[in-house]
């Protein structure tokens, strides 16, 4: 029930991102989902972030400041929640400055590279190739080119 409602709060999250012009809505939601399951079981097996060292619950009972009762997910902000749950692994300030930094880098790419980065938000490889009539391998030859230049960008840590 937890893990669906992280699915079902980052679906919300992202839906309004959602172009109709760039993916049917069924696949959208599917690829956000397919995200999601894959950052929350990477999640898990990283040691640092050992869901078995995770004993208590969000909804367990605490004492406030004024002696009364508060559920423990009303006293951590949703930073804090994110990072906890492996929803974000850098404070706000870290992803907006790389956000800044991925901008730049896509804004400087040849035009083909710059629509692939856009059209592999939405789309896996596999329906891009089927979409444009480019076969697979042509695509993986230019993300190869994409993931070198993102590397020179200084980018090599988050591809």
């Amino acid at each position: 029930e937890d893990l669906e409602q992280e699915m079902i709060l980052d679906l919300l999250q992202r839906l309004p991102k959602y172009n109709p012009d760039r993916a049917q809505r069924n696949t959208f939601i599917a690829r956000v989902v397919e995200h999601k399951i894959a950052t929350i079981i990477e999640a898990r097996k990283a040691g640092l972030r050992d869901y078995r060292l995770c004993n208590c619950s969000l909804n367990e009972r605490l004492e406030d400041e004024e002696g009364g009762s508060v559920e423990r997910m009303e006293t951590i902000d949703q930073e804090d929640y994110l990072r906890l749950t492996a929803g974000l692994s850098r404070s706000t300030a870290e992803l907006r400055d790389l956000s800044i930094d991925v901008r730049q880098a896509i804004e400087k790419l040849p035009p083909e590279l710059r629509e692939l980065c856009r059209r592999l938000n939405v789309n896996t490889i596999t329906e891009l190739s089927r979409d444009t009539g480019i076969p697979r391998g042509t695509i993986y030859e230019s993300i190869k080119k994409l993931r070198s230049i993102l590397e020179d960008a200084g980018l090599k840590d988050y591809l």
